[in-house]
């Protein structure tokens, strides 16, 4: 039996070897801090997966009579809250900005009518939706507005300055994007946008990133990439700026890693083109609009457990789709996904038009009447 045992150990340390052979992620460290290398190719970490599946539950349709009747004019950004509760908040209303549906798509109500008074708003950012209901709005770019369950104003501020999306942390902190007016150069359009750690009164704290917008305001190519999202402990930042990398910072502002990886730079295809340009695609002046080759990333999104999704302009698998990397909470590319995500989602800082909650996959999805369906999905990781 002894004599076994050695063989039986021989292979047990073969088989311990070849997981931490699989395992291996390239790392290194600038400056104290990590950065995970990711290459092309998706890494293999035994026991994890590195893919879903989505089968539709269901979907509330802009196009429908009884949400006209109820005042819904568009399909904009929207949030979900721990109960399944989804929240709609757009533009271009007849009554009320903010409508609220239960977990299976019926209207429960609306609420946040159009004003200067109290509670009311004018021009809608949706910032959060919290776990217990409540809705996070910037509104106008200088009043920041906290509703409960009910509609109600229960917080409104006007820090003194102009401000864009907020992203409130756990412990009443803020993550605030703040246009530097001033800062740019003279007699353009152009200005930083910072994205700071700042107190509940908007007091900042530190500055985490600064964006710069073109001279002419993005009329001679595609505006530059700069998105964030703040998701379990992470709060990440893509800067076209820096290429394919992502910084990855907890919620105290600290630098945890920079996420990077390998791509194959894309040219703009007419698909692309037909995506941005619309009808104005074959007009001639417009080709320049786009650069060429295209920027290394479209959009991101995270789910509620701390994966980070980021799209390319690299074709997916079916018409209109795009290829998604996959990365875990580490900064791992661990695998991808082909999505039919429209490319008009990613283009605002900040947007939030696409998530993964409680297990299901929110996104709107562009019918051939023209009207907009937000579908929810179940997803079946492996």
């Amino acid at each position: 039996m002894k004599q076994a045992a050695v063989p039986l150990l021989f292979l047990a340390a073969l088989s311990t070897t070849a997981c931490s052979r699989q395992d291996k992620i390239d790392r290194i460290r600038e400056n104290g801090v990590e950065v995970v290398l990711n290459h092309r190719e998706p890494y293999k970490r035994a026991g994890r997966p590195s893919t879903f599946d989505l089968k539709r539950i269901y979907s509330i349709d802009t196009e429908s009579e009884a949400l006209a009747q109820a005042g819904l004019g568009s399909a904009g950004e929207y949030g979900v809250d721990d109960q399944g509760n989804i929240i709609i908040v757009a533009f271009r209303n007849k009554r009320d900005f903010i409508y609220r549906f239960d977990p299976r798509g019926r209207l429960i109500g609306s609420f946040g009518r159009y004003g200067q008074g109290p509670g009311e708003i004018e021009w809608p950012f949706l910032d959060c939706v919290f776990d217990n209901g409540r809705i996070a709005i910037t509104d106008r770019m200088h009043k920041y507005i906290v509703y409960d369950r009910d509609g109600n104003a229960v917080r409104e501020f006007r820090p003194g300055f102009s401000f864009g999306y907020v992203d409130p942390l756990d412990d009443g902190r803020l993550i605030v994007s703040i246009p530097r007016y001033g800062a740019g150069q003279r007699g353009t359009y152009a200005h930083p946008v910072s994205l700071s750690l700042c107190r509940a009164d908007f007091g900042e704290i530190k500055e985490l990133d600064r964006h710069q917008y073109p001279p002419d305001g993005g009329n001679e190519k595609l505006l530059p990439f700069f998105a964030w999202r703040v998701s379990a402990g992470h709060i990440y930042v893509a800067n076209q700026e820096r290429g394919y990398e992502i910084l990855d910072y907890d919620y105290q502002g600290n630098l945890r890693r920079k996420i990077r990886k390998e791509y194959a730079p894309v040219r703009p295809t007419r698909e692309i083109r037909q995506a941005f340009l619309g009808s104005a695609v074959d007009q001639p002046g417009v080709a320049h609009f786009l650069p060429d080759p295209l920027p290394p990333l479209a959009a991101i999104f995270t789910d509620d457990e701390g994966r980070l999704f980021a799209m390319s302009y690299e074709a997916g698998n079916g018409p209109g789709e795009f290829l998604w990397d996959i990365f875990d909470p580490d900064g791992v590319f661990i695998g991808r996904k082909s999505l039919e995500v429209p490319l008009w989602q990613g283009l605002n800082n900040g947007s939030r038009y696409t998530m993964i909650k409680n297990g299901l996959f929110y996104d709107y999805a562009e019918k051939e009447s023209g009207y907009k369906e937000l579908v929810i999905s179940a997803v079946t990781w492996r």
